[in-house]
């Protein structure tokens, strides 16, 4: 399959990297690292086994690489107003495209350009940092769930091929038939972990450990959004909120992205991440205090006006 990775960053990286090593022609659109991996190509370090790539098919932009069977976003939601540039040029007659970013809202966007039935669902449950120029770290999980944008029975099969694609990588996969609920299930654990690395500054998950009081904060916020889900008619399993508390302590260093961003001076996802969510939340009358906290702790970290 020949697949286009429009924003080549940790995550897209990754992904694209074990795709490469199942045979798929995969090509790597990115900027900011563009020559370095041109000339020393990729190296994944991952708990699931290391990837050296010497020669990447790599790109600064789509209408280098020109149509696609498959495109996978994978940059920033931040960078969404770019979309109405970048797909056409990769887009041919049998193309379909999977947004693989955070939190709610980028199926929409890109519905702006394309035919809704051509978009996909991918929400990522996983740990990676770029390290240095041209390496990525793989610390955590890895597993895709993939669902339409359009609930359709041609939209599940056709999530249901993407999960058997990557799946041949081999990573974790399922399929799912509506979008929406795949997007609460990462956000459980989105909203606050990301949100309170964010919040207090910019911190690792390891340092958010340190204080017994956040973890138990984390829970009661991961508990609203599962609650926040089910008044917008989606029930989650059961075990979520322990199976993302599991899986955090883990994490030791590890920062969350947007926490990243924040150090590093660049744009926060906030409006996919938190504000669209919170806002869904409070049409459905969930009752969400502590996650409302957490929202104003956010806006008054990033300057913004209180919602």
């Amino acid at each position: 399959m020949k697949i286009a990775v429009l924003g080549a960053g940790a995550l897209g990286c990754y992904y694209g990297s074990r795709l490469v090593e199942t045979g798929n022609d995969v090509r790597f659109i990115m900027r900011s690292e563009y020559d370095y991996v041109k000339t020393h190509g990729l190296q994944v370090r991952s708990l699931h086994g290391d990837i050296s790539l010497p020669n990447v098919q790599v790109y600064r932009s789509p209408e280098e690489v020109g149509p696609v069977d498959l495109v996978i976003v994978a940059w920033k939601t931040t960078a969404n107003s770019h979309l109405k540039e970048a797909l056409p040029p990769l887009m041919g007659p049998g193309t379909i495209v999977l947004t693989l970013q955070n939190g709610m809202g980028n199926a929409e966007a890109i519905a702006q350009v394309i035919p809704a039935k051509k978009i996909f669902v991918g929400l990522c449950f996983i740990c990676t940092m770029r390290t240095d120029p041209g390496v990525i770290s793989h610390l955590e999980g890895g597993n895709i769930q993939f669902a339409p944008f359009i609930p359709t029975p041609e939209g599940t099969a056709k999530a249901e091929e993407l999960a058997e694609l990557f799946g041949k990588a081999p990573i974790p996969t399922r399929a799912f038939a509506e979008a929406e609920k795949i997007q609460w299930f990462k956000l459980v654990w989105n909203i606050p972990f990301n949100g309170m690395c964010l919040a207090k500054g910019g911190i690792s998950v390891g340092e958010l450990y340190k204080d017994p009081s956040n973890v138990e904060r984390a829970r009661r916020i991961m508990e609203e959004v599962v609650s926040a889900a089910k008044a917008r008619g989606y029930t989650l399993r059961d075990d979520l909120v322990d199976y993302h508390m599991q899986r955090t302590e883990t994490m030791g260093g590890f920062t969350p992205s947007s926490a990243i961003d924040y150090n590093m001076g660049r744009p926060i996802e906030y409006e996919a991440i938190w504000g669209a969510p919170i806002a869904k939340a409070r049409e459905a009358g969930a009752s969400i205090p502590e996650w409302e906290q957490l929202d104003r702790e956010i806006r008054e970290r990033l300057g913004m006006q209180p919602s």
